[in-house]
């Protein structure tokens, strides 16, 4: 496989995992955000998503955790921040 199919390949499971997060199936969208994260090049919007499906999940410290690795790449990610102060809030 080129980096080009694996790009799409990756948006394409991007995508599936918003559908997942958008339906409340996130377990389902976990899978897949688990593996995505797991590769060296994941970029913002990848650890958005998984820190989404984690909120979704209850899991608010892991959550905590993928919206501060958000902002490590991404710093005026603003959606990011909005999530990680409410987290934080509570």
């Amino acid at each position: 496989m080129n980096k080009e199919d694996e790009i799409n390949e990756t948006q394409d499971l991007l995508e599936k995992a918003q559908f997942y997060i958008l339906n409340q199936k996130y377990s389902e969208a976990l899978k897949i955000l688990k593996r995505l994260t797991a590769e060296e090049d994941a970029g913002p919007h990848t650890f958005y998503l998984y820190g989404l499906a984690l909120e979704g999940s209850n899991s608010f410290e892991e959550a905590k955790g993928a919206f501060r690795r958000v902002l490590e790449l991404a710093p005026d990610h603003k959606e990011a921040h909005e999530h990680l102060d409410k987290l934080i809030d509570g």
